[in-house]
């Protein structure tokens, strides 16, 4: 056989330009494109994915907005993160173009983990929007501080009852509380007891989340495609995954099993499960399989866990700040004296608890990163592109340390000129007067942010754990009553709540 020397050459030279193209492509991957907006020098290939691993990257996020910008880019592979540390350019974005700003990356961790049947990271569509639709009209303020508002306040009262008796078990106490009033209000049923599982359930699915979706836990998989060839069997961030759907969901169908077995034996009650199973509020698309188990649960997940977390971490900050605890009892003791236990009735006339409440969400947000949007489109903003598909992060540590020059210090005065609810603050178009992002923006707001708002010793204020939901590492509180008279106000008002909370049991 004879091959011409123009065969040779034209082979050769298609192989060389192969090979250049090739290698061009790849030393591009991982840089900024052009018109994105400013970040640090990528390196080829990884482009930035070398930062975003670092321990403490929701600090990161403020120091690089002082060093590149209020709103700059990460390249991560052949991803990009668009960073929002900009109040003007959260509510320029996420609120008023929120139509194509409210959908969630596409991760497949994340993908395989929640399955789209969680509320807080299902895509945008109808399916969500009848979710968030129920979801409102349930925790409407009218509903909350009506009958829901009383089971609050008992288990408030109980909560103090039991911080009385066995104050060092107080994180235990906590979880029972807040699990117990998210399980009556969603599912009509008490956790009477810590170890029961109406109060260890959530504990249980979210801890499984949390295993499987911990930033840094699992390969960037989206960014860097040639990660999808590794087998699953070799990935344990694959079985992490399947965990952290199949426990929740089995916690939840258990959950919607236990309700109907209570209806059928003629026991029906004021609930969210209960109104859906009785075609009272329609779920439309959703009385199939797993889906409204996971709905009810996903909601279960956001309003006791998050609570429980936001409660220890306020309860830290007062430990050790006295002076912060002496204002705090001479407001409440100016309005109550010492017969009476306040209520979310009194809010208005106590407005030092509110800033209190939101100094604790400012300089400790519960999702410290902030949760994930993608933009679905190409968008301008001040010149510079928002490409489709974007990952845009709402800083809310980063967000609420930039706004004031002494951030780092713990000082609820600072609120005293934000004598309103999270709510009122959020929907305005005065963002510059913002209070705090510790719910999130647009229409990715968090769903139970009405829900949210009705509720000396060597402490550690750094150390917190770390994971997708970050709340204070175990410490220790000492709690004491301040008069014999306090104690009996709490006891008569157990007494007087008890056959309240004993027909949810």
């Amino acid at each position: 056989m004879t091959i011409r020397l123009e065969q040779f050459s034209y082979t050769w030279a298609f192989l060389a330009l192969s090979v250049i193209y090739a290698l061009v492509t790849l030393l591009r991957f991982g840089r900024r494109e052009k018109h994105l907006p400013p970040g640090p020098p990528t390196y080829p290939i990884i482009g930035n994915a070398h930062l975003v691993v670092t321990k403490d990257l929701y600090k990161k996020f403020k120091d690089w907005s002082e060093q590149y910008g209020e709103v700059y880019s990460l390249k991560i592979g052949k991803g990009t993160m668009i960073v929002l540390n900009s109040r003007r350019a959260v509510y320029d974005l996420i609120d008023k173009r929120s139509a194509i700003y409210s959908s969630r990356p596409d991760d497949e961790q994340f993908r395989n983990t929640m399955r789209n049947e969680n509320i807080a990271n299902m895509e945008a569509d109808a399916n969500w929007r009848i979710q968030r639709k129920v979801t409102a009209r349930f925790l409407a303020p009218s509903i909350l501080d009506g009958a829901l508002g009383k089971i609050s306040e008992a288990e408030v009262t109980t909560l103090l009852y039991d911080l009385l008796v066995s104050p060092e078990n107080f994180v235990k106490h906590i979880n029972r509380s807040t699990a117990s009033f998210s399980a009556i209000t969603l599912y009509g049923q008490r956790a009477t007891h810590h170890d029961g599982f109406w109060a260890t359930g959530v504990y249980e699915a979210m801890e499984a989340i949390n295993r499987a979706l911990t930033p840094g836990s699992y390969l960037p998989s989206e960014q860097f495609p040639i990660f999808k060839l590794i087998p699953k069997s070799w990935n344990p961030a694959s079985i992490r995954a399947e965990e952290g759907f199949s426990i929740p969901t089995g916690i939840w169908t258990e959950a919607r099993k236990r309700v109907e077995s209570r209806r059928n034996q003629g026991d029906k009650r004021e609930s969210l499960m209960d109104a859906l199973l009785d075609g009272t509020m329609m779920l439309e698309g959703h009385d199939h399989g797993t889906k409204l188990a996971n709905f009810v649960g996903a909601l279960m997940q956001g309003a006791a866990d998050t609570t429980a977390i936001i409660m220890r971490t306020q309860i830290m900050f007062l430990a050790t700040h006295p002076w912060v605890q002496d204002k705090a009892q001479k407001e409440i003791d100016a309005l109550c004296g010492v017969d009476k236990i306040p209520t979310f009735a009194d809010f208005e006339d106590l407005p030092y608890i509110n800033c209190i409440i939101k100094e604790g969400l400012r300089i400790r947000p519960v999702v410290p990163t902030g949760i994930p949007h993608r933009c679905i489109q190409d968008n301008w903003y001040e010149g510079m592109l928002i490409p489709k598909g974007a990952t845009i992060m709402i800083p809310h540590w980063a967000l609420g340390h930039s706004q004031y020059d002494d951030a780092d210090t713990y000082n609820p005065d600072r609120y005293l000129n934000h004598p309103s609810l999270a709510i009122d603050y959020a929907a305005s178009s005065d963002y510059q007067n913002r209070d705090h992002y510790a719910y999130g923006a647009g229409r990715r707001i968090c769903a139970g942010i009405q829900l949210a708002e009705r509720k000396t010793i060597d402490i550690d204020k750094e150390a917190f754990e770390e994971s997708l939901l970050a709340g204070p590492e175990p410490y220790q509180v000492k709690f004491t009553p301040r008069s014999e008279r306090h104690v009996e106000v709490i006891k008569k008002e157990l007494e007087n709540v008890g056959e309240l909370l004993k027909k949810w049991e």
